[in-house]
């Protein structure tokens, strides 16, 4: 079979779920980043902004398991953050070895500004899916996570 053939075929017929879902889940990545950059963020800094938004901060690996970004990109995320004043890194108190990270006033600040927002933008779009098909939709999603876990 052709180059051609089999990617007709994997698009068609045998793996239309899978991509029915990378096509939504891309689409529902652009149009959320291109929300945040007006906000003067990255998608993966209002992810960490976001998880750190109202707690007392957290160690960077539970950080690194409660947002979407890879280990591999958190550090330069956290970095530029850094730099922008938005959070700060302190050891741990009762182990010095770990790194807890935490959100500075004026990040706690960007939290609470950029985040009602975000929501906002978002529920315009998810608002037009029927409420018992989101309902499935979630559902059905969790399906598809434990199958690739």
């Amino acid at each position: 079979m052709n180059k051609s053939k089999l990617s007709t075929s994997l698009q068609e017929s045998e793996l239309p779920a899978f991509r029915a879902l990378m096509v939504c889940s891309r689409q529902a990545e652009r149009i959320a980043a291109r929300h945040v950059e007006t906000m003067g963020l990255t998608l993966p800094q209002f992810d960490v902004l976001t998880v750190l938004g109202d707690t007392p901060g957290m160690t960077v690996s539970e950080l690194s398991d409660q947002t979407l970004i890879t280990r591999g990109t958190l550090k330069p995320v956290l970095d530029r953050l850094e730099e922008r004043g938005l959070l700060t890194r302190c050891r741990g108190a009762r182990d010095a070895r770990q790194v807890v990270i935490s959100l500075t006033t004026e990040g706690q600040q960007l939290f609470q500004q950029t985040f009602p927002r975000h929501v906002a933008y978002l529920k315009q779009f998810i608002d037009k899916v029927a409420p018992n098909h989101q309902a499935q939709l979630i559902a059905l999603l969790g399906e598809f996570e434990r199958a690739f876990t």
